[in-house]
């Protein structure tokens, strides 16, 4: 089974050294993959990097020049790539030693139409980390009391290749479930495992899929256009909702586990704090106009019970994505007309969004 892993990227240099290691670490044997690395436009060494850690392990590096964004960048790795299969991670996705091995077992499993959702752990304690490997501090966003703990700790936060290579337990016991160290993160990929366990062919299964962790093949990626570089969030969803209508069928594999190289997101401004909250919401309804499926407005009513919205009444929300499943596969038309009304005269939904700026790195 020829199998590619695309990973995109843009000034990761720290991270992606890690992530690379963590291929090389595979348990599956390295002849039996490729790895394709997409350099959108870095400019902080990523480039002299990748020829370094080419002449350990064979790449292919594609460049763009100027960055394109991290969804036409992807678009560009897997045009690039020789497998049958795409796996994807980021520059920041640090893979567990077996991760490949279990989505290929999970395809032999599944079948060559399988859309493969693997599960997501971060590590928190990297955040104000430049270097997890140095344990240097970034320059300007890491607090005093925080460089002040580095230094007297550092011994305890490093992430090293050699951890990668030969101590993944002692990562993994820093993990923690969610693809951000945020407890939402971490409610959501517990739904998730639940959905998949409850109702493994469910129509919204495409909600596990993850670009960062997941795998489908070369030519149904192609068949639907690949992601939409219109998309400035969520654009696995919608790359899975199109996968899955085209007639991949999803399944998630708890065992394929990546772990978010966690770094500094300004989340204390609480305007940037909002608009990552709503992020999902705008990109719902973007999906909901372009391919006309009235019930993806159910997403909201789901979303608030993890994120509270107080514009939503209590007996409006869906509890869990079980009950979404429901909602979705079995709810009447009259239900969804009350529900839009209800969107309708939400302030935030009472103008149309435009749609999703595109998709940057």
């Amino acid at each position: 089974m020829d199998i590619s892993v695309v990973i995109a990227t843009h000034n990761q240099q720290e991270r992606l050294r890690l992530v690379l290691a963590g291929l090389r670490g595979q348990t599956m044997p390295v002849e039996c993959f490729e790895v394709v690395v997409v350099d959108d436009g870095c400019s902080d060494g990523t480039a002299a990097m990748l020829d370094e850690v080419g002449r350990q392990m064979e790449l292919t590096v594609v460049r763009l020049r100027p960055n394109e964004g991290r969804c036409m960048a992807r678009n560009r790795g897997v045009e690039a790539a020789k497998g049958e299969f795409v796996a994807f991670l980021d520059g920041d996705a640090l893979p567990h030693p077996q991760w490949l091995q279990c989505h290929v077992e999970a395809l032999e499993q599944g079948g060559r139409s399988s859309l493969l959702c693997g599960a997501e752990y971060s590590l928190p304690d990297l955040e104000y980390l430049q270097d997890p490997q140095r344990g240097s501090p970034m320059a300007d966003k890491t607090p005093s009391v925080v460089r002040e703990y580095l230094r007297v700790y550092r011994q305890e936060v490093v992430l090293t290749e050699e951890m990668v290579r030969n101590a993944f337990d002692r990562i993994e016991a820093r993990a923690v479930l969610g693809g951000y160290p945020f407890p939402e993160l971490k409610t959501m990929q517990e739904q998730i495992a639940a959905l998949f366990a409850q109702h493994p062919a469910s129509p919204i299964g495409w909600l596990g899929f993850f670009p960062h962790n997941g795998m489908v093949s070369k030519e149904a990626f192609l068949e639907v256009g690949g992601f939409d570089p219109n998309m400035a969030f969520s654009e696995g969803w919608d790359l899975a909702y199109r996968l899955q209508q085209h007639g991949c069928q999803p399944r998630f594999v708890a065992e394929a586990k990546t772990y978010h190289l966690y770094h500094y997101h300004d989340f204390s401004d609480p305007l940037k704090a909002h608009q990552e909250k709503l992020a999902p919401q705008r990109a719902m309804q973007y999906m909901s106009q372009k391919y006309g499926d009235a019930k993806l407005l159910l997403f909201h009513f789901w979303y608030a019970s993890i994120w509270p919205d107080p514009f939503l009444p209590e007996e409006t929300l869906l509890g869990d994505l079980v009950a979404f499943h429901h909602a979705y596969a079995h709810g009447s038309t009259s239900r969804l007309r009350d529900l839009r009304t209800v969107l309708d005269h939400h302030p935030l939904w009472a103008e149309p969004s435009g749609g999703p700026i595109p998709c940057s790195c």
